[in-house]
């Protein structure tokens, strides 16, 4: 066995519950989107932020949908993060990480397998943010016929931004972990 179960901290149940919320606030705006939308709204935008087609408010009820798809899967990775590492360690694709933390006290691997983890949910409470304001964004357009101008930048470079701070994170978590494992510990 690779690592031995450690609970989540604090600062990552603070941010397990943070996706569960945003989570409810996506599927409360779509609901409320539904309720109060006509029946018929713009389903596209053009580059200009004008609606170039229109469908069925429905929209409303598959965006929730499509939109939690991510957030659960960071979800339940976190909460099966030990049957996880210790079944497949191969899932945590850091190298680095994964060749070190063997050569970690058998009691310290469950604490660096939950910093990883944090990480990981600071990621999915971020990328859920994310959602949640593309999905604000939508409903406003839908409600003025034109998109709001920091909906495409924003939408741009966003991913980038997230991506690139996780794996600058990631490799100092890689590289603290390095300088605290025993050589030749296995």
């Amino acid at each position: 066995m690779l690592a031995s179960f450690t609970p989540l901290g604090r600062r990552a149940k603070i941010l397990l519950t943070l996706i569960f919320v945003e989570l409810l606030l996506i599927w409360s705006l779509g609901i409320y989107a539904y309720q109060t939308l006509p029946k018929t709204v713009p389903t596209h935008f053009g580059f200009s932020g004008e609606p170039d087609a229109y469908g069925s408010k429905e929209t409303f009820l598959i965006l929730p949908t499509a939109f939690s798809i991510a957030p659960v899967i960071f979800i339940t990775v976190t909460l099966l993060r030990f049957r996880l590492v210790n079944k497949h360690p191969y899932l945590i694709n850091l190298p680095a990480f994964y060749a070190k933390i063997t050569q970690l006290p058998q009691d310290k691997r469950g604490e660096w397998i939950n910093r990883y983890f944090e990480a990981v949910l600071m990621l999915g409470a971020l990328l859920t943010l994310f959602l949640l304001t593309l999905e604000l964004g939508i409903y406003q357009a839908s409600i003025s016929e034109k998109l709001p101008t920091w909906f495409l930048p924003t939408t741009i470079s966003t991913p980038i931004l997230l991506i690139t701070t996780f794996l600058l994170y990631l490799r100092k978590i890689a590289k603290e972990l390095e300088s605290t494992a025993i050589p030749g510990r296995v």
